[in-house]
């Protein structure tokens, strides 16, 4: 039987390149002795995310994970910020024993198992760049026929986060027409700055600018400082409170204006649930004025985000406004169902 020369090479080519792949990937090993071939991305909140050529990134507890070795050092941060660099890490019931070939001072260290916060940490979080995200959202429907009915619903948030810093905008845009007349015309605008103090702890300034035409409200301005507690700060969960005095003036079309020191506060919250399927959010803000106690303003925005593909996402969300101050002509309580498609970065 003869062999064809080709097929002899290429099959010889193969067997020699193949360890060679294998020699480029990083390795996961299991406790229950499974083993993966591919790249680590990193650990965050508990959960390493790995990437391998058949299956993508996956994501696995990282209780269950008994060792890492990798074919590039990998970025290590701690509990105190520091940071250092491991090819190996052995995640053993005492401890993280770490183990780096290229650096003798760091082999064979060993940490407490809570004392490994990140592995690759994302660059903001070492102060080496920054975060950007938000969202933008849009609402619109038209009606014809024994009512001519138009919704324009649109609003915004953005995040700029660096190690010590974070900027963040909000703003939202309803106007409505029926039978041609406006039913409805409000916006706001709020943005705040933090400077983190501590890990959690952090000090700031907020200001907003409020408009509703048809709660009497030509322009309400709010300015002051803050200060606010980041129980959670991760993709799978964020959890933030913040509480300060807020000087609010308050310029209305035919009631009389004001002016006066108020309590604010602030929760913002949102968490994925079954995965990356859906994503939970609640947002609330609120005065409450120190002059005149009964006079309360409390805005919520509560809903589920659905990540579709290429960045767009389905909402669904109730607003709920509530100013026990409110002009004589306009209720207490606005109450808001809506339907949004927009864009998430």
């Amino acid at each position: 039987m003869t062999t064809n020369p080709r097929l002899a090479v290429f099959l010889l080519f193969t067997m020699i390149c193949l360890p060679l792949q294998q020699a480029d990937a990083d390795e996961l090993l299991m406790r229950d002795g499974s083993r993966l071939l591919g790249k680590v991305v990193k650990r965050e909140g508990g959960t390493l995310e790995f990437e391998t050529s058949y299956a993508g990134v996956i994501k696995v507890k990282w209780d269950e994970v008994s060792e890492l070795h990798a074919d590039e050092p990998m970025k290590l941060m701690l509990e105190d910020e520091s940071t250092l660099t491991a090819k190996s890490i052995r995640n053993t019931e005492a401890g993280v024993l770490l183990d780096d070939e290229e650096e003798a001072d760091q082999s064979a260290g060993s940490l407490a198992r809570a004392g490994l916060e990140f592995i690759n940490p994302d660059p903001w979080r070492t102060g080496e760049g920054y975060k950007l995200d938000g969202h933008v959202n849009f609402a619109l429907s038209k009606e014809r026929g024994n009512t001519d009915k138009d919704e324009l619903d649109a609003d915004a948030d953005l995040t700029w986060r660096l190690k010590h810093d974070r900027f963040r905008m909000f703003g939202e845009f309803e106007r409505d027409r029926n039978n041609n007349k406006k039913s409805k015309d409000k916006w706001k605008l709020n943005s705040s700055y933090d400077r983190f103090l501590t890990k959690k702890w952090y000090a700031g300034a907020v200001v907003g600018f409020e408009h509703d035409q048809f709660a009497d409200l030509n322009l309400r301005t709010t300015i002051g400082p803050k200060t606010g507690y980041q129980w959670f700060e991760s993709k799978a969960m964020n959890l933030s409170t913040e509480v300060g005095p807020i000087y609010v003036d308050e310029d209305f079309d035919t009631d009389q204006d004001s002016d006066y020191v108020s309590l604010g506060w602030a929760i913002n919250f949102d968490k994925y649930i079954f995965g990356d399927f859906m994503q939970f959010y609640h947002r609330q803000s609120g005065l409450w004025n120190l002059e005149d106690t009964g006079d309360l303003v409390w805005n919520t925005w509560t809903g589920l985000r659905f990540p579709m593909i290429l960045g767009i996402i389905a909402s669904t969300e109730m607003k709920v406004e509530y100013n026990s101050g409110a002009a004589e002509d306009a209720d207490d309580v606005d109450t808001t169902y809506t339907l949004k498609l927009g864009y998430a970065w």
